[in-house]
């Protein structure tokens, strides 16, 4: 049984681009694929990513990533609402599956909690807002970074505020172009990504304080794209000593390559604006993913910065694991909700999320800062890894 606590609703998807989008893995849309879901999605509307620039707002530093050569993209960009649609509509095959709308939970009784007297003798309580009660053997909270099954559950979390806040929007580009090159830029308030969405369109995802990401929706349209192009393109924070230490360190390694680093494509040019929205950006990691009979997925055991898109992949890697991991359940005749076997989906998952979680978060710090030295550092170290192809490969791998 799943519960949702909002009221069943039909996603239709028109003309207009949704301004909530994600960057789906290769793994994640294997995934859909399995479940039936990734069909439904080509067969409404996605775009594959086959390149990536970084580059930065206080140096020519770049790298460059490219999709591998068996013809794999980076990405899908993927609207959520379509992602979303596609698993209702696979949802609604299963016979053994019912899904229980607005269903709003008031406490979970858990082994263990104080609340014992009312314990089922093999699983977990749910009680719901409206008085009833269900039983389960195996409680999965995907309930999102407020998780009421993780403070059920007292788990303690690491987590903080960015005091910044994404601001979303669709983009109309000025001509039709090629579009399948994602570009970001980071600059010291947060990183700029724009993400190919077809021929004419693009999504942004802009990182900023939030007060000015507040100001940045609510400006007109011709101010927010004068202030978005100047934000891609102008060299003002340009750092001259790290640029020529660059530039040094730039004909050091093409006398020791014999491939072009060079990457000539630039990020479209915007014609208009669409469906500008904000929300605020955070970190979050709980200390455990697994309870008595209880599993933490995706937001409600972590949360990360937008910045490398890997927060829906990281909950979609759960699902993949905890589903492998509940099938040896069932196989092996442990039963649902085997603590040892749900120990082995934790060990699994937070030695990938935990790694790439104080990645993402270490870049957001690095990049967040025109302090000279640093600059230097992460501007070499950006030249030096982009010219070592194994190194982009291997990290291209681990985020697929």
């Amino acid at each position: 049984m799943l519960l949702e606590s909002s009221k069943k609703r039909e996603i239709l998807v028109g003309e207009e681009y949704s301004n909530r989008v994600s960057a789906l893995a290769p793994s994640s849309m294997d995934l859909l694929d399995r479940l039936g879901a990734g069909q439904i999605i080509r067969d409404n509307r996605l775009n594959n990513i086959q390149a990536m620039k970084i580059w930065e707002s206080c140096s020519a530093a770049s790298i460059i990533f490219r999709g591998e050569e068996a013809g794999r993209p980076l990405s899908y960009l993927v609207e959520n609402d379509i992602t979303q649609k596609a698993l209702n509509s696979v949802m609604e095959t299963f016979d053994n599956l019912t899904v229980l709308y607005g269903a709003k939970v008031a406490d979970y009784i858990i082994p263990g909690s104080t609340d014992q007297q009312n314990l089922p003798e093999d699983g977990v309580l749910i009680r719901l807002e409206n008085g009833d009660t269900i039983e389960t053997q195996l409680l999965i909270g995907a309930d999102g970074n407020r998780s009421l099954v993780r403070s059920s559950l007292g788990c303690e979390d690491l987590s903080w505020d960015y005091d910044s806040m994404g601001v979303v929007a669709t983009l109309e580009l000025e001509d039709e172009v090629d579009n399948h090159t994602a570009f970001q830029r980071f600059l010291p308030t947060g990183p700029l990504a724009l993400l190919p969405l077809s021929s004419k369109f693009t999504s942004l995802v802009w990182s900023l304080p939030t007060k000015q990401a507040k100001a940045k929706v609510g400006l007109p349209e011709d101010e927010f794209i004068r202030s978005l192009e100047k934000s891609l393109w102008s060299t003002s924070d340009h750092n001259h000593l790290v640029n020529s230490a660059a530039q040094g360190l730039d004909l050091l390694l093409q006398a020791f390559s014999s491939q072009n680093q060079n990457f000539t494509e630039l990020p479209p040019k915007i014609k208009g604006v669409r469906n500008r929205a904000c929300f605020p950006l955070g970190f979050l990691h709980s200390n455990r993913y697994v309870g008595p009979r209880t599993v933490l997925v995706g937001d409600a055991a972590h949360r990360v910065h937008p910045l490398a898109g890997q927060g829906v992949n990281l909950g979609f890697g759960d699902v993949d694991a905890l589903t492998r991991i509940v099938d040896g359940c069932i196989r092996d005749g442990a039963g649902l909700g085997n603590r040892s076997y749900l120990l082995d989906y934790e060990t699994a998952r937070q030695r990938h999320n935990v790694p790439t979680m104080l990645t993402i978060d270490s870049l957001q710090k690095l990049y967040s800062t025109t302090f000279t030295p640093l600059v230097l550092a992460r501007s070499l170290g950006l030249q030096l890894t982009n010219s070592l192809d194994p190194l982009k490969r291997m990290m291209v791998s681990h985020a697929s």
